[in-house]
């Protein structure tokens, strides 16, 4: 696929992010989430707060059109915003400090 300018002007991201999706598919896009989620823990060791990322994200992801060509990982991103779901309501009812 070669580049194009009016691709780039028209669909920024997509055409950014298309070598990467093309190989991964919508999986990529698990790499940067998760590793920023992991980086807020590092920084904060507050889980709630990675916990929010993950959902947040998660519900930001799959509410996007990604999924049209690769519905398999609509599964994937419902476990993530299960995991931010579960990290949330295991901080605020189990470790008040």
């Amino acid at each position: 696929m070669a580049l194009n300018g009016t691709e780039l002007i028209n669909a920024p991201w997509e055409t950014i992010l298309s070598p990467f999706t093309n190989l991964l598919g919508s999986g990529f896009y698990l790499f940067p989430v998760s590793f920023i989620a992991l980086a807020l823990y590092v920084k904060t060791h507050n889980s709630m707060l990675s916990s929010a990322w993950l959902l947040i994200s998660g519900v930001l992801l799959a509410g996007g059109s990604i999924f049209t060509g690769f519905t398999e990982m609509s599964v994937i991103y419902t476990i993530i915003v299960a995991i931010g779901v579960a990290g949330i309501v295991i901080n605020v009812f189990f470790m008040r400090k």
